[in-house]
C-alpha cells in the first residue's frame, strides 16, 4: 500500500512539471527592458532601448534646455557612436526664465512613416513652467558609419498645469 502510493506522488509529481513546462512554451515571452536615468541640478543621463540589443545615451543640459544624445554602432569591433540627436527643449516648450525639467524614457511603438525608422522608445520630457509634457520619437537607423546629429522628433503633448508667468 505504501509503494502504491509513493508511485502515485512520484506520477503527479511528473504530471505537474510535464503541464509546467507545456504552460510556459506557450505562454507569451516579452522582452525585459529597462532605461536608467542619473541627475544633479545642471544636467540629466539617461539611456533609452532604440532596438532589440541597442541603446542610446541621453544628455539634458538643464541650464541650457538642450537635449542631445547618441546611440552605439552594432558591430564587434567597437565601431563607436553611429547615431546622434538632439532637440531644443526651451525652444519647443517656449519656456522663458527660470527652466525645470523631467525626462524620462518609454517604451513606445510609433509607426514608421516617410522612409523615417524610429527606436524603440519615446524619450518624454515635463517642463514646470509651461505645464506642457512633450513626447519625442528617436529616428534611429542600423548603421555601422557615424551620420550628422538628426533632430528627436516631437509627436504629442498635453499640459499638467497651468503655465507660470515669470517677471
Amino acid at each position: 500500500m505504501a509503494e502504491a502510493r509513493t508511485d502515485r506522488r512520484w506520477l503527479w509529481l511528473l504530471t505537474g512539471f510535464i503541464a509546467g513546462a507545456a504552460l510556459v512554451s506557450i505562454w507569451p515571452h516579452e522582452p525585459l527592458t529597462a532605461s536608467q536615468s542619473d541627475r544633479n541640478e545642471k544636467f540629466v543621463l539617461l539611456s533609452a532601448p532604440m532596438a532589440l540589443d541597442t541603446e542610446a545615451v541621453f544628455v539634458l543640459d538643464n541650464l541650457t534646455g538642450r537635449l542631445t544624445g547618441a546611440a552605439l554602432g552594432r558591430t564587434r569591433n567597437g565601431t563607436g557612436f553611429t547615431n546622434f540627436f538632439y532637440a531644443n527643449l526651451a525652444e519647443d516648450f517656449k519656456a522663458s526664465g527660470e527652466t525645470y525639467y523631467a525626462i524620462t524614457a518609454g517604451i513606445a511603438d510609433i509607426q514608421n512613416r516617410g522612409g523615417a525608422q524610429w527606436g524603440a522608445a519615446a524619450i518624454y520630457v515635463a517642463e514646470l513652467s509651461s505645464g506642457m509634457v512633450g513626447a519625442y520619437a528617436v529616428p534611429y537607423r542600423i548603421t555601422q558609419v557615424p551620420g550628422p546629429p538628426v533632430p528627436l522628433v516631437p509627436v504629442a503633448t498635453f499640459p499638467f498645469r497651468e503655465r507660470t508667468v515669470t517677471q
